[in-house]
């Protein structure tokens, strides 16, 4: 945010003396300056008061997937189904388009119902760009986390068939007061999940938690990490989770299953990371789909901690404050910290082929005229193609407010058109900040009127 006269006088003149990557570049205008005085500035590991207007995260109303679905419900036009061994999840999945291949199964004793989960009984976790759902053997309940575009992430959970609930907790259920049909299913909100899930680690807002602990052989944590995000070397990643199809000479802290695992890794790095199948760990025909897929955790370490951002970097506009929220989200979306991805051609090549997780992710988002999206991976070198997260595209970003979503927006055009010594771009190439203007330009909608500028092909280009 420009609070000065004289700062905003050097911001277009820097904009003026920038080197242009193309033949012709347009200027977008600063946004929300005259807001400025408004705004109270704050530390990043600040908290922001989201349960006040107009964010208000305590009320009823919501716009996430899952009370879109209770209010289906309610109404009648649709039902979930029940299945003999996995209750209402496979209807669940169904109806809030979470695909199977998802699966990504965490024995760390890391969330709720720890009694319940051990090597040989993994939680299974499935998601999308909006939704994540938690289904564990013999519980009696799914969690699921929900996207709402204002306040975050909201947390429910569905009571599995035959309804096991006691009543127990019922201060920190709320029903989604949706419907009065007793014979529906209600998602109930979980307000206590924000003990964990509002804490450092989300970075103080309600978020989602992406954790990595190596445990010992009844999935007790020892030691890892309480956040992880893409910036986080590959070989840190994994600890407590089963992880298939990680192609051989990767190596990550994934299917390490005991205290005496935990020590050979040590000595022999890598020993267990490469496994296609784990069936010899615990009974895979007892889950929907026999992976944990490596493509997946790669893409979820992505998606959690960059979901975390738009959310922060919403509440403070939402309540007129400002961190250096902003910079780190722009860092982020085009990868600025990745860590290089040491795979040949041929081994990425074998690992998207059999990977089912990854042709249902591309196939997920839109296209410009040529095909090209922000979904595409690459795999040699780096995680995606094209350095600018599919985030862009999400409901939470679309839906942030407009001073907010402009600024964002400018600013990528800026470092994506010019040599404008913000080193956030400075590992993308000529040729791929081309190709990412294009796929934007197809595929966002009210966009700022720099990005609308000339060139948009090739022979534009200098």
């Amino acid at each position: 945010m420009i609070t000065h006269p004289l700062r905003l006088i050097l911001y277009v003149a820097a904009l003026v003396v920038m080197t242009p990557v193309f033949s012709v570049n347009v200027a977008c205008e600063p946004s929300g300056v005259a807001a400025a005085d408004k705004v109270a500035k704050i530390k990043l590991s600040d908290r922001v008061p989201f349960g006040r207007e107009p964010v208000d995260y305590f009320g009823t109303k919501s716009h996430d997937a899952v009370s879109k679905l209770q209010r289906r419900l309610a109404s009648g036009e649709t039902r979930l189904s029940v299945d003999d061994r996995f209750g209402y999840l496979l209807s669940v999945l169904e109806r809030l388009n979470v695909p199977l291949e998802s699966q990504l199964l965490v024995f760390s004793k890391t969330a709720r119902a720890p009694d319940l989960v051990s090597p040989q009984t993994p939680r299974a976790v499935f998601f999308n760009d909006e939704v994540s759902v938690a289904w564990i053997p013999k519980s009696r309940e799914l969690e699921i986390t929900a996207v709402d575009p204002v306040k975050g992430i909201n947390f429910y959970t569905l009571s599995q068939p035959p309804d096991l609930s006691t009543g127990e907790n019922k201060d920190e259920v709320r029903k989604v007061n949706l419907g009065e049909d007793a014979a529906i299913q209600n998602f109930l909100r979980r307000d206590r999940c924000l003990a964990c899930h509002a804490g450092r680690s989300t970075l103080e807002v309600p978020g989602l938690l992406l954790r990595a602990f190596q445990t010992d052989h009844t999935g007790k944590p020892i030691v890892g990490y309480s956040r992880v995000t893409h910036d986080m070397r590959y070989d840190k990643r994994g600890g407590g989770w089963y992880v298939t199809g990680t192609p051989v000479g990767l190596i990550h802290r994934g299917n390490l299953l005991s205290q005496d695992d935990n020590a050979r890794h040590k000595k022999e790095p890598g020993f267990a990371s490469s496994r296609k199948e784990l069936s010899q760990s615990f009974e895979v025909d007892t889950y929907p789909y026999p992976g944990s897929d490596y493509v997946a955790h790669q893409v979820l370490a992505h998606q959690v901690h960059g979901t975390n951002l738009l959310i922060r970097a919403g509440l403070e506009a939402r309540l007129n404050r400002r961190s250096d929220v902003e910079q780190d989200l722009i860092r982020y979306l085009v990868f600025a910290d990745e860590p290089p991805l040491e795979l040949s051609r041929s081994d990425a090549e074998s690992v998207l082929t059999h990977s089912q997780f990854a042709d249902s992710f591309v196939k997920g988002g839109p296209r410009d005229a040529r095909g090209n999206s922000l979904r595409d991976f690459s795999l040699v070198g780096r995680l995606f193609k094209h350095r600018l997260s599919y985030l862009i595209h999400s409901r939470l970003f679309d839906d942030l407010p407009t001073e907010c979503r402009n600024r964002l927006l400018e600013r990528l055009w800026v470092g994506l058109s010019t040599e404008s010594g913000d080193d956030s771009f400075n590992h993308l190439s000529h040729d791929e900040r081309i190709a990412i203007i294009k796929i934007v330009r197809a595929t966002i909608s009210r966009i700022p009127v720099c990005w609308q500028g000339h060139p948009t092909d090739d022979e534009g280009v200098r």
